[in-house]
């Protein structure tokens, strides 16, 4: 009698693990990638790489362009997207926030959504300027480094923002970013007293972002609303201005959620 091969659950998990890692790679600026690039982002070996795309696009989570043999995110991806937002319909919620408080506060405002590994971005609305912060649509901002990210944490319960703290490798992106768990902490217990956050040029130089959260019914915080300008324009008072903002907008959504504040 032929045994069955006894399967390992962590060794399972960590293939998981992995595969959903790869798909967060592919963003509206990146929408294509092809082996060499994933390998060298994961820092996987070319074999895993390989046989984690070759799964992903079997399951049509990814399909491989014939004439550049990259890959981008396939048709069971959008299937997922649609599913996911007709049954919580939240972008239709932020759109016409976000375009309020960008028409208010004259910079770009964008809103996302607290994942594994950061901030997932779910919207975004520019105002009618030539000069303006780019934020992609699609971007995953990480905790330690985003205003979004440092007032999520701020709001989350104690265990949660324990477990962000701990799992956070403080990649630096610029001069100011926070760079060990001391600094990240200071900035979280101000964005908790002050009930915003404020970034200064540590996610990328000479922009300021100011964030806000929001909750859902539980008053478990889920996401949070920003605006993120040039340095130039966001002095002393264009920030306080854009905190009041940020709060507005953010108690905006937990009230069309259905949700209530936590804090």
């Amino acid at each position: 009698m032929q045994s069955r091969e006894e399967v390992n659950p962590n060794k399972v998990m960590k293939s998981v693990d992995r595969a959903l890692a790869v798909l967060r790679y592919f963003t509206v600026a990146e929408p294509e990638l092809g082996l060499a690039d994933v390998t060298r982002r994961s820092g996987l070996d070319k074999a895993t790489v390989h046989r984690i795309l070759t799964a992903l696009a079997r399951n049509g989570l990814l399909e491989q362009m014939p004439a550049t043999r990259k890959y981008r995110l396939g048709p069971e991806s959008l299937r997922l997207a649609q599913v996911r937002e007709a049954s919580v319909p939240i972008t239709a919620i932020l759109a016409p926030v976000l375009a309020q408080l960008s028409t208010d506060s004259g910079e770009t405002a964008h809103a996302s959504l607290g994942a594994s590994e950061g901030m997932l971005t779910i919207g975004v609305s520019e105002p009618q300027r030539s000069t303006r912060v780019f934020v992609d649509p699609s971007a995953s901002l990480p905790f330690h480094a985003s205003a979004s990210g440092q007032v999520f944490c701020a709001f989350a319960d104690a265990e949660q923002g324990e477990a962000i703290l701990q799992a956070t490798r403080f990649e630096q992106f610029t001069e100011t970013t926070p760079v060990d768990a001391r600094d990240l902490r200071q900035r979280v217990d101000a964005a908790r007293q002050n009930g915003f956050a404020v970034a200064h040029g540590t996610l990328e130089a000479d922009t300021v972002g100011v964030a806000a959260p929001f909750f859902d019914a539980s008053g478990r915080v889920i996401g949070a609303v920003a605006v993120a300008g040039l340095s130039s324009r966001m002095d002393g008072e264009a920030i306080a201005r854009a905190g009041a903002l940020v709060c507005a907008a953010a108690k905006q959504v937990t009230r069309q959620l259905g949700g209530r504040s936590g804090a």
